[in-house]
């Protein structure tokens, strides 16, 4: 029986090192999802704020978007929500209803308001895509 042959077994190539672990060289790098802030959001759909209402099996909550991605969003809350706090969320971007189920990430206090991290769970396709098509537009806008 032949000795089998491990990936680790193979050596690097000259000048085209791959033994390495890639370190990010900053927060942004982390993120999985490019993120769209308030005022983009605001301008793409001529809105002062958008309102996201947060339920849990307790309270609805009522807070204000503060950034968004395909993977979540952030949004600002009078009271703390504990970390991993199973939710549904809903809101209107413009005339697109989005309603989801999610999960607390983070919460962090800045003045009177709570800034809660929420990560989406089962985001329809459609939702996504929507969301997701949302740079594109940010970036539109900007050009014209």
């Amino acid at each position: 029986m032949a000795n089998k042959t491990s990936w680790d077994d193979i050596p690097s190539l000259d000048k085209l090192e791959m033994d390495w672990d890639y370190k990010p060289k900053s927060a942004l790098d982390k993120r999985s999802f490019i993120r769209l802030k308030q005022a983009d959001i605001s301008g793409l759909f001529e809105m002062k704020e958008i309102l996201v209402k947060v339920s849990t099996v307790k309270k609805v909550y009522e807070g204000k978007l503060l950034d968004i991605s395909v993977g979540g969003l952030s949004i600002s809350l009078p009271e703390t929500l504990e970390e991993n706090l199973p939710l549904k969320v809903g809101f209107f971007l413009g005339t697109v209803r989005i309603v989801t189920k999610a999960v607390v990430r983070h919460t962090c206090k800045s003045g009177e308001q709570h800034i809660t991290g929420i990560m989406f769970v089962d985001l329809n396709k459609d939702s996504s895509a929507f969301i997701a098509e949302l740079y594109a537009s940010k970036i539109l806008y900007l050009a014209n």
